[in-house]
């Protein structure tokens, strides 16, 4: 799969979870980008950037395997199965230009 066709693709994700999101009952009256703790619109961010958790784990100071906790914790979350639709999401709502540090 090409670059252009895997932003293609994260994109409509994220704009399906985003009408999703519109649309279904808020848990604990979260809301949009409120579902995620701050450090995981961070982590999220960085996925839409294509960051690997490895890469994630050395921009924030923490452990590789806290990277992958909080990736796990956005997938459950988001009721989402991939990093492509992590993307999108961020994308959606505006995290994918989040910096850190």
């Amino acid at each position: 799969m090409t670059l252009a066709r895997a932003t293609e693709e994260a994109l409509a994700a994220g704009e399906i979870l985003a009408t999703k999101a519109k649309s279904a009952p808020k848990p604990s009256g979260g809301k949009g980008a409120d579902l995620l703790t701050a450090r995981e619109r961070e982590v999220a961010a960085l996925i839409a950037q294509g960051k690997t958790n490895r890469e994630i784990a050395v921009i924030l100071v923490i452990a590789e395997r806290t990277a992958d906790t909080h990736v796990q914790h956005i997938l459950n979350k988001l009721g989402v199965g991939s990093r492509a639709q992590i993307a999108g999401w961020a994308v959606a709502h505006g995290l994918h230009s989040l910096s850190s540090g």
